[in-house]
């Protein structure tokens, strides 16, 4: 999977060097997890591979779903994503065809974008 990940992105990515950030999964108890959390380990197994075959990876860190998404409701979270993104930005989403995985691809653009600071709440002062 890290290799055909690798080849998807390959022309997708220019040869600058890029900053790797990648979401630490959370295992609950059971009164509280949904799906199967099997699928976590899996997962963090593939996204370990792919971190160590990216090319012009400058440098890595992890994120915990609580660091850059809070409490918020997930659905009012997906429209402060989607917010922040301009329209060029935004026609550049590409959503694979099963909509119960669109979440996946919020979540990703959401990570970036803590990462760059752009998704902080906007806040309005009183003058």
């Amino acid at each position: 999977m890290a290799f055909a990940v690798r080849e998807w992105l390959r022309p997708r990515l220019s040869d600058a060097p890029h900053q790797l950030i990648i979401e630490l999964p959370r295992v609950y108890s059971a009164a509280h997890q949904k799906g199967d959390q099997n699928d976590l380990i899996q997962l963090a197994g593939v996204v370990g591979m792919l971190g160590g075959l990216l090319p012009s990876v400058a440098s890595r860190r992890s994120v915990y779903p609580r660091d850059w998404k809070g409490t918020l409701d997930a659905d009012a979270f997906i429209e402060r994503i989607k917010q922040r993104l301009d329209a060029t930005e935004h026609l550049r989403v590409e959503l694979p065809a099963t909509s119960s995985l669109h979440h996946n691809v919020w979540d990703a653009i959401g990570i970036g974008l803590h990462a760059l600071g752009r998704l902080a709440p906007r806040r309005v002062f009183p003058r």
